[in-house]
């Protein structure tokens, strides 16, 4: 039998060494888990998010030239 057709789940990977992973499992407080999983699933209200800056450091504002004034440009002088 192949496996052709069958897509698998990825493997589960940890970026720590298993002793570790199951030390801060056995540490985890239930109840702190479930408060975590509760406020993470509650809707976020609109508008929570930053607005995004355009990246490039300084502002691009400065260094932007609209098209309607190239276009303006272009006809009153020819070039």
């Amino acid at each position: 039998m192949s496996n052709k057709g069958k897509r698998l789940q990825p493997k589960f990977g940890l970026d720590m060494p298993f002793g570790e992973a199951l030390q801060r499992f056995i540490a985890a407080d239930p109840v702190e888990v479930d408060a975590l999983i509760k406020r993470g699933k509650k809707k976020k209200p609109p508008g929570s998010k930053r607005a995004h800056k355009p990246s490039g450091g300084t502002s691009q504002g400065e260094n932007v030239v609209s098209l309607r004034r190239r276009r303006i440009r272009k006809r009153e002088t020819g070039r």
